[in-house]
């Protein structure tokens, strides 16, 4: 396959991984959200959170316990300024999200954060080897509005 059309379609496919990240979340999805991971990835979530969770089993629990228990109204708006680098079978990359949530105890959670990503291809479909997720600005103001 000539060169061109082989970094095009790594690089839709690098695309939807990420997006498929933002969609798992915002339908709390565990069984796509596993899809999305190697088996022996790592996730980091830096301050506040502050914690890292190796194994995408441990990574689903996480996700799980995290988006599926915490919050009345959750939803992440990942930008479409991604930024890849595609080196064979393994790709770097930065991608920038906006997440609103109302948890149950009624907090808010505004917030601009940053994905640094490592993707490994397996079998022929790109998965996260590791996400590092850095938040960038976060307001905790009750939020006025209602989640549907």
């Amino acid at each position: 396959m000539n060169q061109d059309l082989q970094y095009l379609l790594d690089r839709r496919a690098l695309d939807d991984l990420m997006a498929g990240f933002s969609d798992a979340a915002n339908r709390f999805s565990p069984e796509d959200f596993r899809r999305l991971w190697a088996d022996d990835a790592t996730w980091t979530i830096g301050p506040p959170v502050s914690t890292t969770f190796t194994g995408a089993d441990d990574i689903v629990a996480a996700f799980s316990q995290l988006v599926g228990n915490r919050w009345k109204f959750f939803l992440q708006m990942p930008s479409a300024a991604n930024v890849v680098d595609i080196q064979g079978d393994r790709a770097t990359g930065r991608a920038y999200t906006n997440e609103i949530a109302q948890a149950n105890d009624g907090s808010g959670n505004y917030n601009f954060a940053l994905y640094e990503d490592e993707m490994v291809k397996i079998d022929g479909k790109w998965r996260f080897a590791s996400r590092n997720y850095k938040v960038l600005y976060l307001d905790q103001t009750p939020l006025a509005g209602e989640g549907f």
